[in-house]
């Protein structure tokens, strides 16, 4: 008999145990004065004749199908309003007192889901703080913090950004080396919660060094100026020898008939006529 007690009461707490594991909590965030939709999960598909809302245990809201009209308790009346299709539950103007735990029964039967409304404000303005205070380019390495008061506005993502690159979820510290992180000028953080979301001023990189400039790309500019110079002069010089004052001077050279060069006579002037040959005649 003993054993049959004892083997019911293990059969039980194991039924007992899935119920419990099967039961869903699910954590809402509001701010002060928002309002609070609940709904009933998973959604009812046949007709609903009765609902029955509570707050941490206590009667919230009532509707009986023909028995009992709808009606809402001191702590929301005027401010509440139940969908008896859907059991839908929307509560207004919610208060630090709204927070808590709130659960539905629908025709008789306690739904597995139910929801734990908690109170939330928004991040507030934060700056990241450089420390230690001695921190400098010649630092081995430093840490930043992303400074804010979050009293009241967990649960908080942190990430960090540097420079103009991307986004990365961290911490709310996170540490700098000089060998990894002497590339970026700046650091911004960003802080976010539920239903907020602000970013700090970006935060000098103390960190930072210029890289040094490469002596390959002046070098090779000067030597391109310097050889566009030099084709430039060249030209100059070639256009002044043939149009300028040395045009048509000398003598003109053409080739003799054995082959020497010999001189040849100025061009014949239209005007006057072709030189004469005149024999020169002694001074008397």
């Amino acid at each position: 008999m003993m054993g049959k007690l004892t083997g019911l009461c293990v059969l039980l707490m194991a039924v007992l145990n899935v119920a419990v594991t099967e039961d869903t909590v699910t954590t809402m965030y509001f701010e002060d004065g928002d309002s609070l939709t609940l709904e009933v999960r998973p959604a009812y598909t046949t007709p609903i004749i009765n609902i029955l809302w509570k707050f941490n245990g206590n009667l919230q809201a009532e509707w009986v199908k023909d028995v009992v009209p709808l009606g809402y308790y001191p702590r929301i009346k005027g401010r509440a309003n139940l969908t008896i299709e859907t059991g839908q539950l929307i509560i207004n103007n919610m208060k630090k007192n709204d927070d808590g735990v709130y659960s539905v029964g629908i025709n008789d039967r306690v739904q597995s889901e139910s929801y734990h409304a908690k109170l939330i404000k928004k991040v507030q303005k934060l700056k990241v703080v450089v420390r230690p205070l001695t921190c400098t380019a010649d630092s081995k390495n430093c840490s930043l913090t992303c400074d804010s008061d979050t009293t009241d506005a967990e649960p908080i993502t942190y990430s960090w950004k540097k420079g103009d690159g991307e986004w990365e979820v961290s911490g709310k510290d996170i540490n700098i080396t000089r060998k990894d992180d002497s590339g970026g000028k700046t650091f911004t953080c960003r802080m976010e919660n539920p239903v907020s979301e602000e970013e700090s001023d970006p935060e000098p990189n103390l960190l930072y060094k210029e890289e040094e400039p490469s002596i390959v790309g002046p070098a090779v500019r000067f030597f391109l100026c310097a050889l566009v110079g030099v084709c430039v002069v060249g030209l100059v010089v070639a256009w002044i020898m043939k149009k300028g004052p040395f045009k048509n001077r000398g003598i003109n050279i053409t080739a003799s008939e054995n082959g020497n060069e010999r001189p040849t006579s100025p061009p014949s002037d239209s005007a006057t006529g072709p030189y004469e040959n005149v024999p020169l005649q002694d001074n008397p």
